[in-house]
């Protein structure tokens, strides 16, 4: 009851036209592109921190302000019972432009580092979705061809268990065959409920992030190992690449700039600032003051930190460390970029190897296999020997798969470690074996 349901599940993941165009990892990639809630945030983060500029800007610009006011007033002098009643009327407008200041002008340089570093992390997003759709991909397709694999074996089983139950009656076969192939059916059976389930969730986790339904099934690439390597890895310093262009790196490179400009930022609260500004007041009621009517002055105000209790000096002392911290961060992430893309390499170079192996081993092994059942129709060989011949050749079947997916998977890597994976990128790849 339960192979039926995953079944009827399956029937419904698999269910579309005929004429559904298949979905290619580049178009996944796309799609995920307009639905990704991380990517999202980055860009709205991206919009905030271009503000800054804007912000540390006016900082820079003339400052106007305007006041007014109405006071009245009642009171009475010593010795005397009278009481008095006043008003006055204010009206100020005042204008003040920035000479000299050091501490604004760095604040402004510091902003235009953080808009590059938002670009730079929205980069990363986009760099981190790429790997999440290929890993997602790339695991529907491996566990598509896994469960063909393991359809095919529950079929190619279950069919010599009939056979071997017909000659059983007739006295050409044992009851000890019989009851191996039962088991072996029910392991391949096993088999393939788990697959038909990681099939079902690696279809969700990609559904999740393309924003829809998968209309049919994924098609399998076609992947030339050798191709692929001279078209993607020889004659492209890939760890030169990765620790030029790796976003993680460039990430941190943009964060020792911005720590750097804080420490300005945070020794100009040392230096003085001069400003230019111009007031005008108008006063009228019944006081004296009230009298002082059409009032304009234009001043120039130097203003000197003497003494703030050690505070600027500690926030200095505070930013030369995180600037410190921000230096080795970005060695860190120089000698990481660069280990990461060597693995990379490595494993596209052993997943070429080994495709080439197992595709020689599945030759050896069908060879084998043949060898095998016609023994067993002599007499000459049992069915164990045929069981453990083609267990050995759906094992090596799907050790090639995996490493043709490897092989996919660490090429999407070592264009994400070296800052490089694109929607470009994307396509290349998908050009390549699609």
């Amino acid at each position: 009851m339960r192979n039926s349901s995953l079944a009827l599940a399956l029937s419904f993941l698999f269910a579309g036209s005929a004429s559904a165009a298949v979905m290619t990892l580049d178009e996944a990639y796309q799609l995920a592109l307009a639905k990704d809630a991380k990517l999202a945030s980055s860009e709205a983060q991206l919009e905030a921190n271009t503000e800054l500029t804007e912000q540390a800007f006016a900082q820079l610009l003339p400052q106007v302000t305007a006041s007014a006011s109405v006071k009245k007033e009642q009171y009475q002098l010593p010795n005397n019972l009278l009481s008095f009643d006043e008003s006055t009327n204010n009206k100020n407008l005042q204008v003040t432009q920035a000479l000299y200041n050091r501490q604004a002008l760095r604040a402004f340089e510091q902003a235009g580092l953080k808009v590059d570093y938002a670009k730079l992390r929205l980069s990363s997003a986009k760099n981190e979705l790429g790997m999440r759709v290929a890993q997602a991909y790339l695991n529907v397709l491996l566990t598509q061809e896994n469960l063909l694999i393991s359809q095919s074996q529950v079929e190619t089983t279950a069919k010599r268990l009939e056979q071997v139950t017909a000659a059983l009656k007739v006295g050409y076969s044992t009851k000890v065959d019989r009851l191996s192939l039962q088991a072996e059916l029910d392991d391949a059976k096993a088999k393939l409920t788990t697959d038909q389930q990681q099939l079902i969730f690696f279809r969700q986790k990609l559904k999740v992030l393309i924003g829809q339904d998968i209309s049919s099934n994924l098609p399998w690439p076609k992947v030339n190992a050798d191709a692929l390597v001279n078209q993607f890895v020889r004659g492209k310093s890939w760890l030169d690449e990765a620790q030029d262009n790796n976003l993680d790196v460039q990430m941190q490179q943009k964060a020792v700039e911005v720590a750097q400009q804080e420490v300005e930022v945070r020794k100009s609260g040392f230096y003085p600032t001069v400003n230019l500004g111009a007031y005008y007041a108008d006063a009228s009621g019944s006081t004296y003051f009230a009298q002082k009517n059409d009032n304009k002055v234009i001043y120039v105000e130097l203003k000197l930190p003497l003494y703030q209790g050690g505070y600027d000096s500690s926030r200095v002392r505070e930013s030369k460390s995180l600037l410190r911290a921000a230096e080795y961060d970005a060695q860190y992430a120089k000698l990481d970029a660069t280990q990461q893309a060597q693995e990379q390499v490595s494993s596209i170079n052993a997943s070429r190897e080994r495709m080439d192996a197992l595709a020689q081993a599945i030759l050896s092994g069908e060879s084998y296999l043949a060898s095998v059942e016609e023994g067993y129709r002599l007499g000459v060989r049992d069915i164990a020997e045929v069981s453990r011949a083609k267990e050995k050749l759906y094992a090596n079947r799907r050790d090639q798969i995996r490493a043709s997916v490897e092989m996919l998977n660490a090429l999407v890597q070592l264009h994400a470690v070296s800052g490089q994976l694109d929607a470009q990128a994307m396509k290349q790849i998908s050009r390549a074996v699609w």
